[in-house]
């Protein structure tokens, strides 16, 4: 669009040296520039970049000002045109006005607020001037711009509409991808992605914490009051779970009443904290469909990269460490390796 509009801006200004239209096809160019800009200076972060709302909508803003500038210079560089240039001056101009409606609605409809201000401003000018001229000709493609900007405003509405709800159902269907159904929490796929990302980041200096979790005397529950009030009060344990995380720490059902947490710490002894606050605020009292009920869990955790680098491996390690102590009578188990295990059980 931009090289149409040199093109055209050019061609009609050589006809017609005047130096309005010189200063506007100027102001174009200097919009046009903006706008690359912009694009560029920013298109590889985004791509890059999980963008929070208020990043995204300043991103917009960034976009939207060159974008609204270039319409309301074309507008009125095309509305002068019309005043004072050639029958084949206006045909150039009708084309590139509709040119520009229809590649806006096209590729901007996602933000209908850039979209149809930016159709009015350009679009609009022209209109005004066309039907004020006394040619029946000029008024007819005047109106025809009218019909045609009042259309485009439509679609693009209909079509932010239709790609929003698109856009919203994939991301529901990937959300629930990547959560148990039961009790929202992440599920293995979620929980492999948020350890490869949490590894990643650690570096030298941190480590990562895989805890594994089981609920103690779930079973009864579910046994005695059955798999509603089981689900219900699995439901209340992720939730004390998710409360009990810091911002960045994940939890994940793997089955039944198990349950994974990775958290990132920089030392063994804020895993060992996290393990033991996730025990006592699961071991408080639920009240579950006029029921009261009470349950505990026991911990197992590996670090990574002490233990390991891989997932897999690494919840194996925990889920060891949980057996052991559930043997022991419950409580909190860091991972260690069989012939540590045994000299550490001598040494106690």
């Amino acid at each position: 669009m931009a090289v149409a509009f040199v093109s055209v801006g050019i061609h009609i200004a050589l006809e017609t040296p005047e130096l309005l239209l010189r200063v506007l096809i100027s102001l174009g160019i200097l919009a046009v520039l903006a706008r690359l800009g912009v694009l560029l200076r920013y298109r590889a972060r985004v791509s890059v970049e999980d963008l929070d709302p208020l990043r995204a909508r300043r991103l917009e803003r960034l976009f939207a000002i060159p974008y609204l500038t270039f319409a309301a210079v074309f507008g009125a560089f095309g509305a002068r045109a019309f005043q004072i240039g050639s029958a084949e001056s206006h045909m150039l101009m009708m084309g590139l006005l509709f040119g520009y409606a229809a590649g806006v609605a096209a590729t901007v409809f996602l933000r209908p607020w850039i979209a149809i201000p930016s159709m009015a401003l350009a679009v609009v000018p022209a209109i005004a001037v066309t039907l004020t001229k006394t040619n029946s000709t000029y008024i007819g493609a005047g109106a025809l711009l009218l019909m045609f900007l009042v259309a485009g405003a439509h679609n693009t509405l209909r079509s932010y509409r239709i790609s929003t709800k698109e856009i919203t159902a994939r991301r529901t269907f990937a959300m629930l991808a990547r959560a148990d159904a039961l009790t929202g929490l992440e599920n293995r796929l979620s929980l492999r992605e948020a350890f490869e990302g949490m590894s990643a980041r650690a570096g030298r200096n941190k480590i990562v914490a895989v805890h594994y979790l089981d609920l103690d005397r779930f079973k009864p529950v579910n046994d005695t009051y059955g798999h509603p009030v089981g689900d219900a009060l699995l439901r209340a344990v992720s939730d004390r779970l998710r409360n009990a995380l810091r911002a960045g720490d994940v939890a994940a059902r793997i089955g039944g009443d198990e349950f994974v947490v990775l958290q990132t710490g920089k030392n063994c002894s804020e895993a060992e904290l996290q393990a033991q606050r996730m025990r006592k605020v699961i071991a408080e009292p639920y009240s579950i469909r006029g029921h009261e009920l009470s349950i505990g869990t026991s911990v197992g955790y590996a670090l990574y990269p002490e233990h390991g680098p891989d997932l897999d491996d690494l919840i194996a390690h925990a889920d060891e460490a949980l057996i052991g102590i559930k043997r022991e009578g419950g409580g909190v188990a860091l991972y260690r390796p069989k012939a540590l295990y045994e000299a550490w059980k001598r040494s106690a």
